[in-house]
């Protein structure tokens, strides 16, 4: 009965004392804007799978070189393509084709390789990726910590307090960003968001 009641005391005692911490301490998140220079990658079905008509007449590299030919005709030569053929075959579909890939670093290369239309093929995706070196990961928080702790002054100062040194610092943010292409989403920067607490004094 005895350890049982102690135990309470105990547990009370710490839940008052941490109280009293979080009574002396303001966690707030910080954001710093930073621009990127992403490359853009798109990935389409060159497939037989993809006619719905004429299927006796067309054959795959027919099929192939028209899409080709067009895509030629707005600047995009072959030799800038890649093909995974193992790609397509884990797709599982059941007529002959392949996935053509078209790799830039420019947002206008990438809007024409998507504009081009051409019979049996259809889109599979289309990706951003950018790696964050160490060196731009630090200078990001180190601008997200002062917004942080700008943030946690003024709102000390409305309550009479005044902040001191930081008690913790968590960043989550990945050096990898990988992002699907969709309507409206910004090709042009992204946020680098950190949370930090603060002892009130």
């Amino acid at each position: 009965m005895k350890k049982g009641i102690l135990s309470i005391i105990f547990i009370l005692s710490s839940m008052g004392m941490m109280a009293q911490t979080n009574q002396n301490q303001i966690s707030v998140s910080g954001v710093h804007t930073y621009s990127i220079t992403p490359e853009y990658s798109s990935k389409m079905i060159v497939s037989l799978a993809n006619v719905y008509y004429d299927t006796q007449t067309m054959g795959m590299s027919e099929i192939k070189s028209g899409y080709l030919d067009k895509l030629a005709k707005v600047g995009i030569s072959s030799d800038r393509l890649t093909e995974d053929d193992l790609y397509y075959a884990l797709m599982g579909y059941d007529k002959e084709g392949t996935i053509i890939e078209f790799k830039t670093n420019s947002l206008e290369e990438m809007k024409k390789f998507l504009k081009v239309k051409s019979i049996g093929v259809t889109k599979s995706d289309a990706t951003l990726k950018t790696v964050l070196t160490e060196e731009q990961m630090a200078e990001y928080a180190k601008a997200a910590y002062g917004n942080a702790k700008k943030k946690a002054e003024a709102i000390a100062k409305k309550i009479g307090r005044t902040v001191g040194k930081a008690i913790s610092i968590n960043d989550s943010n990945s050096t990898k960003i990988n992002e699907s292409l969709y309507y409206g989403s910004n090709f042009e920067s992204r946020e680098y968001y950190i949370s930090v607490s603060f002892e009130l004094l």
